[in-house]
């Protein structure tokens, strides 16, 4: 898809991009008092006339217990009434924001009305959203320490899912969904229902809603999902009876958006019957996501497949960052840095990404966390923003595949199964490469292709073995004896320029010949691999000609 066009179902318009803000309509980097204005600019800055058609806003600040406006429902809260009744606040970041909210309201601004103007201004269909399970409110023992968390959180313990339902999971998740609400009760479940009516009977101007099931995913008792699905499917139609009801009011359809795990196994295991709401005509746009780390190997095509034939459009997200084992160079002590770190999707990465799921078929691609990526890891990812909504954009713009590393973020949808970080030895390790790019088509505008691999404890005595597709690879920056070796790790390089990988599945297989002694006591480990494609200018990237010297 490369233009926005009239879809089936019920929504107006195809949306090539959505824009995830997560703020509630406020801003914690804006001294307070913000103005309408400031908080039009802040929240939409630099995204006119980007390929972004569609703005998803949350209702209240991250964790789906307060709102960012006066509400009715029993058990939610406006955020200011917290703020003033003297709830712990938590940090000056959460502090401004609140502190913007009630400066708003005070002089008569609808910090939700100013965004849902400005977007429908600039072109943007707007939607409103809630996260459905999220923890940003509660601290390692489960106490509420920021103002977004609520006294029906801190005051219905028995509504969550406590030590004995998460039994049965690893330790590490057990320690942070003991914490989430169990949607098995029906006072969970009442509480977002009333939350989406009131919401959208208040701004009937949006556009539709969204569930956030991916904040965080966890909604049953351990080994009582699949006995409970029912109990969220019923829930996801009376909001699409709301919807409709509301719509017909207005004379208007709204749009109801999930935000799921990317594997529909993924989403079964939750509990949640994504297939059956397809099926059902209940939701309107499916959101495959990961959590946090994004999944640079992930592939759609079995939700494209899934939602063929109906008016369901697929949209999966990009997250802002990725697990990557390269923690040298960052001015830091190396050990003080974990093993792997978070780092920001580059605008080459998410080039790739982009690439692959529209290759897969994808009907848009949603943009998560991407306006605190500056703040968060100061890298600027917008630059991306008029490549990733069109296929065709992308064609020969740089990319950079990257191999997924191991991460066991909520194993009870995710699976653990990666190939990297991975001893080398006798035995190859494999890695798979999925290509968008068709490299040999593209023939003179190609200026080079480089497969990386992250080896750590590498010595001038391990001889690295690495083929592709079953061709065997020659090393650019072998380490040589007498020479100056590397840090603890350090990147091989393979120029592939002249034998390019094909357009689809790459085979890696990597193998090592080592000495006994440095086999039997120090692991060679590949920590991580990636794949960079460039394109000569006019479509890559600006590089000066051989010999160019600005002295002349």
């Amino acid at each position: 898809m490369t233009s926005p066009s009239i879809p089936r179902g019920r929504l107006r318009r195809d949306y090539r991009l959505t824009w995830v803000d997560d703020s509630g309509c406020t801003r914690g980097t804006v001294n307070p008092p913000i103005t309408p204005a400031r908080l039009a600019h802040a929240m939409f800055g630099g995204l006119a006339g980007t390929p972004i058609d569609a703005f998803v806003c949350t209702v209240g600040l991250n964790a789906g217990y307060t709102l960012s406006y006066p509400t009715e429902v029993d058990g939610m809260e406006f955020l200011v009434d917290r703020l003033e009744a003297g709830a712990v606040v938590g940090s000056a970041d959460l502090w401004r924001r609140a502190e913007n909210l009630r400066c708003l309201w005070r002089n008569g601004h609808d910090p939700v009305r100013i965004a849902l103007d400005e977007a429908h201004r600039i072109g943007m269909d707007f939607w409103l959203q809630l996260r459905m399970n999220d923890w940003h409110h509660v601290d390692a023992a489960g106490e509420i320490y920021r103002i977004i968390g609520s006294r029906f959180y801190e005051e219905h313990p028995e509504y969550l899912l406590g030590a004995e339902g998460v039994a049965g999971w690893p330790e590490s998740l057990q320690r942070s969904m003991m914490f989430f609400q169990d949607f098995a009760h029906d006072e969970v479940r009442r509480i977002r229902l009333e939350t989406a009516s009131e919401a959208m009977a208040r701004y009937p101007r949006a556009d539709g809603w969204e569930y956030d099931f991916m904040r965080c995913p966890g909604y049953f008792a351990f080994g009582r999902e699949r006995e409970n699905a029912h109990l969220m499917t019923d829930l996801i139609r009376r909001t699409r009876e709301m919807l409709d009801d509301l719509g017909s009011k207005h004379g208007k359809s709204y749009g109801l958006s999930v935000r799921v795990p990317n594997t529909i196994d993924g989403t079964q295991r939750l509990g949640l019957d994504v297939h059956q709401w397809i099926e059902d005509d209940l939701v309107d746009v499916v959101i495959p996501s990961t959590f946090f780390a994004h999944d640079t190997e992930e592939d759609v095509g079995e939700w494209v497949e899934l939602a063929a034939g109906t008016p369901v459009r697929i949209h999966p997200a990009i997250e802002e960052a990725y697990l990557t084992g390269a923690t040298q160079g960052r001015d830091v002590a190396a050990h003080e840095i974990r093993e792997s770190i978070m780092r920001p999707l580059t605008v080459e990465m998410i080039r790739a990404i982009a690439a692959r799921h529209w290759a897969a078929g994808a009907d848009g691609l949603y943009l998560f966390n991407f306006p605190g990526t500056p703040e968060t890891y100061g890298y600027d990812n917008r630059p991306a923003l008029p490549d990733i909504g069109s296929s065709l954009r992308l064609e020969y713009k740089d990319k950079c595949y990257v191999v997924m590393r191991r991460n066991d973020a909520f194993p009870n949808c995710f699976s653990l199964e990666r190939s990297i970080p991975a001893a080398l030895g006798e035995e190859p390790v494999r890695v798979s490469i999925q290509v968008a790019d068709d490299l040999q088509a593209a023939g003179n505008r190609v200026a080079s292709v480089q497969l990386r691999l992250l080896i750590e404890e590498l010595t001038h005595l391990d001889e690295v073995i690495v083929t592709m597709n079953g061709n065997r690879l020659a090393c650019d920056n072998e380490l040589e004896a007498g020479r100056r070796a590397p840090g603890r790790k350090t990147w091989l390089v393979y120029d592939l320029t002249v034998s390019p990988p094909i357009q689809g599945d790459n085979v890696v297989e990597m193998k090592a010949v080592r000495a006994e002694r440095l086999a039997g006591e120090i692991p060679l480990v590949v920590s991580d691999v990636e794949l960079d494609v460039s394109y000569r200018y006019p479509d890559g990237r600006w590089r000066h000609p051989p010999g160019f010297n600005p002295r002349t």
